[in-house]
């Protein structure tokens, strides 16, 4: 970029997607100092300050063997918000949806695109042998309510992970004017 290149007027093009990278940007969940920093650091917990855990083993996330570190439980809203999935309408076009989530236990056994349950189900902790630390079991959900997966999350951790489990994708890699959560926001100024 030149000197003169300030100078230069934006297409149209240019202005939507300065627009909707401001739209996305403020419905962003932004990660915090975890509350539970003192109990993560007088607790086994995941100092590797890695975006997968060294001692992990298997599908990043999707098994318990390999759960997403997470810097405290009050930081998983901030990490889902990461996460996005693909959606085709019936025109060809293409969103990039954000994800709903509900704690589970690891025996839960519902199915890819099931339904989302009306109430919470009962909850637990699991733990792996190779992992330190706690690790919470979680349903993600489309828009509409359909089960996408389930995942798992150890909140005993130093950072939180960067990384998405196979079959999503990272917000930040998608275009900010197909980001589900910029185009709500744009609905909710229209109003």
């Amino acid at each position: 970029m030149g000197l003169f290149d300030i100078f230069k007027k934006k297409t149209h093009a240019e202005k939507i997607s300065i627009k909707f990278r401001k739209l996305r940007d403020k419905s962003i969940i932004n990660e915090s100092k975890s509350m539970m920093h003192a109990m993560i650091l007088s607790s086994p917990h995941d100092n590797s300050f890695l975006d997968e855990n060294p001692s992990g083993e298997g599908l990043f996330g999707l098994v318990k063997s390999n759960p997403i570190p997470v810097y405290g439980i009050d930081n998983i809203p901030a990490y889902i918000d990461k996460l996005r999935y693909k959606y085709t309408s019936k025109s060809g076009t293409d969103t990039f949806n954000h994800l709903d989530y509900q704690r589970t236990i690891d025996q839960d056994t519902s199915e890819i695109g099931s339904q989302k349950p009306t109430s919470d189900p009962v909850a637990s902790s699991v733990s792996s042998p190779n992992i330190n630390g706690h690790i919470d079991v979680y349903n993600l959900f489309s828009i509409g309510g359909e089960k996408k997966a389930k995942i798992y999350i150890n909140s005993y951790s130093l950072k939180t992970s960067n990384k998405i489990p196979e079959g999503f994708i990272h917000r930040d890699e998608t275009p900010p004017e197909r980001d589900s959560k910029a185009l709500m926001e744009l609905m909710k100024q229209m109003k």
